[in-house]
């Protein structure tokens, strides 16, 4: 049952060798890849701050979809329940949805 061969033989190569200019070129390449990483971070933390400024949250649904457009007043804004009208010639029949799929506790 004993082999002359070691176990795992061959599977593993050896770790590289690199020149000084190798590593430099490495850690060049790694500053402006962290660099760009670093920028997009701050470009979407720069976005997500100015649009949770603009946000009215109070009212549920105001973070991603604004009703008013941002430039209107509180009181012009259109309700969240209201339906917005149907596109013309589709039926109010072709708009509902399936049998068995409507949402629970919604009026038969």
């Amino acid at each position: 049952m004993s082999d002359s061969k070691q176990p795992y033989e061959g599977e593993f190569i050896p770790a590289a060798h690199l020149t000084p200019e190798a590593v430099a070129a490495r850690k060049k390449r790694n500053l402006w890849l962290g660099l760009a990483l670093l920028g997009f971070v701050v470009l979407v933390a720069i976005t997500t701050m100015i649009r949770l400024a603009n946000a009215n949250l109070s009212e549920g649904a105001g973070f991603y979809y604004s009703n008013s457009g941002g430039s209107a007043r509180e009181d012009e804004r259109m309700p969240i329940d209201d339906q917005p009208a149907l596109p013309p010639g589709m039926t109010q029949d072709q708009a509902a949805p399936p049998p068995g799929l409507e949402p629970e506790g919604s009026p038969e």
